[in-house]
């Protein structure tokens, strides 16, 4: 039996291998119809590695255009081709690989492609070969971290402040891309909040035209940052002004205006409860001698930084103010000299004026000039002490109000009697028919001559 078999497997030999060589043949074709080979595209960007070989000599790589991207693709078996992704490759350039003698300013790194999984199924054919660097000094500086912030706030508030921790930056890198950088911002988006919000972000980096600075060959302290804004209430807050001075005799300060006459302000709920009024202090506006109207711009943030709280707008720091300076009238009452009220006179004489009216010039606004007459102005005349003579002296004239104010003085001439004392042909008779015995005009009796010219004269 045994020895039956070993003979029909030996008969024939060429022909049972022919067969088994047909049979793989056909083996490969039906393989290859079922999964054919196929043909995929990558683009990846290149991971520079040992870095620090360049580091330690003083310089940074830069790359030159866009070499440090991978362009490669793979052929094999579509099964396999097409379940490969871009992750599931590391692309490397290893800068210890970098050749520093080669001529030129441009230094070439060898690109490494490696699968990260069946590596054996299908090849790899590589577009890109080298990376391209440059290589230049290395620059590290130190920048202030802008604090920004986006976005508005829910009605009714406003961004009190807002602050970046740390806020200082150290970037280095290549000469040619830190000196580009001017500024670097932290920005918090505070749309719609209505209490403090903070965030951790990521600084940017901008140049002088506003455009952003790619990070990727830099190197940075802080990789992120916090930033907190504070949100504050706001209030409109009326503003007033006052003045320092007098104008100019003859002219009267009517009003002072303010534009804009409210201001919106920010700040703590409990201080902004307790502000009703922006005063500017009067020793800002001086309107000593003016003789027309005055305008001024006036700062108003001293005041509020005073207050503890700050504009909404700080456009609106600049306040126009306008001084209001009015020239008054004047004009001249005839007043009676019947209206004067007189005090100090004893009642055994007798007091007459010399003319029936005196001129009295009053300066006020024509508005308030038109309601005055004489019957609302009071002169007073002060005779205590004088003796029977003649005299002239100057009256207390008072006005109704502040708003009147007299130009110049006002004299009355008067005369001053004795009641008891007559004169009749030469002789001094009494005037009191009670008194029996005559006046005495010895000259033992008279006055002395200076004292009688002091009570007899014009003073």
């Amino acid at each position: 039996m045994f020895r039956r078999m070993m003979k029909h497997l030996t008969n024939n030999p060429g022909l049972k291998l022919l067969s088994f060589l047909f049979s793989i043949v056909i083996w490969l074709v039906v393989v290859n119809i079922a999964d054919p080979d196929a043909t995929k595209s990558f683009s990846i960007p290149v991971e520079i590695v040992n870095k620090d070989i360049i580091t330690e000599m003083g310089k940074v790589p830069s790359i030159v255009g866009d070499s440090d991207i991978a362009v490669f693709y793979i052929s094999g078996p579509r099964s396999y081709v097409e379940d490969m992704t871009s992750d599931d490759f590391s692309v490397t350039a290893d800068l210890s690989q970098v050749d520093l003698s080669q001529e030129g300013d441009t230094k070439l790194v060898p690109i490494e492609i490696t699968a990260k999984k069946n590596d054996r199924r299908f090849d790899i054919v590589r577009r890109t070969v080298n990376m391209q660097i440059t290589l230049e000094d290395r620059l590290e500086q130190k920048f202030v971290i802008s604090a920004e912030s986006t976005g508005t706030p829910a009605e009714g508030y406003a961004i009190g402040g807002v602050e970046v921790t740390p806020n200082l930056l150290k970037i280095s890198g290549p000469a040619s891309v830190v000196s580009q950088i001017k500024r670097v911002e932290a920005t918090i988006n505070v749309d719609g909040i209505s209490g403090d919000v903070s965030d951790s972000v990521i600084p940017v980096l901008y140049d002088e035209d506003g455009s952003v600075i790619s990070p990727d060959l830099l190197e940075m302290n802080q990789s992120a940052v916090t930033i907190k804004a504070e949100i504050w209430a706001t209030k409109s807050v009326p503003i007033q002004c006052q003045v320092n001075g007098e104008p100019s005799a003859g002219y009267q300060f009517r009003s002072v205006e303010c534009a804009p006459e409210t201001v919106m302000v920010k700040g703590k709920a409990a201080v902004l409860n307790r502000i009703s009024v922006i005063n500017i202090p009067g020793d800002v506006i001086d309107i000593s001698g003016a003789r027309e109207d005055m305008e001024d711009t006036v700062d108003i943030t001293p005041y509020l930084d005073a207050l503890g709280i700050s504009l909404v707008e700080q456009s609106a720091s600049q306040v126009a103010v306008t001084v209001i300076i009015e020239q008054k009238e004047t004009k001249a009452f005839d007043y009676p000299t019947s209206n004067i009220k007189i005090t100090g006179l004893p009642s055994e004489y007798e007091l007459n004026f010399s003319a029936e009216t005196l001129s009295v010039n009053v300066r006020a606004l024509g508005e308030h000039m038109e309601t005055l007459t004489p019957e609302n102005i009071e002169a007073l005349l002060d005779v205590t002490d004088l003796t029977p003579g003649t005299y002239t002296r100057q009256l207390t004239i008072n006005l109704p109000g502040d708003k009147y104010e007299t130009v110049g003085i006002v004299n009355a001439q008067f005369t001053i009697l004795d009641k008891r004392l007559q004169v009749e042909d030469g002789e001094v008779q009494p005037t009191n028919p009670d008194d029996g015995q005559d006046v005495n005009t010895d000259d033992e009796d008279e006055q002395p001559e200076d004292e009688a010219e002091d009570n007899g004269g014009t003073e």
